[in-house]
């Protein structure tokens, strides 16, 4: 979402879907941005389900979307 008011001065800022800038930390792949989902998992501001699927969604070296794979299936229930 674009926000852009007299408030922002002429400066334009970019909010992202929590969903998607879980993806986005996912990628980046620091341990803060690990920490960060963790945190947005656990207080419900997104469902690692969704992030599992935007993952496979996006457009990234192979290795960092892989990465951010197996780390958010950890936290899934195993399936049958």
């Amino acid at each position: 979402m674009k926000v852009e008011n007299e408030n922002t001065f002429g400066a334009i800022g970019w909010c992202l879907e929590p969903h998607d800038l879980a993806v986005s930390k996912l990628i980046a792949g620091r341990d803060k941005d690990f920490d960060f989902v963790s945190v947005m998992i656990a207080a419900r501001i997104v469902s690692a389900a969704v992030v599992k699927e935007r993952i496979k969604l996006t457009v990234a070296d192979p290795s960092l979307l892989q990465r951010a794979l197996a780390w958010v299936e950890r936290l899934l229930p195993a399936g049958p």
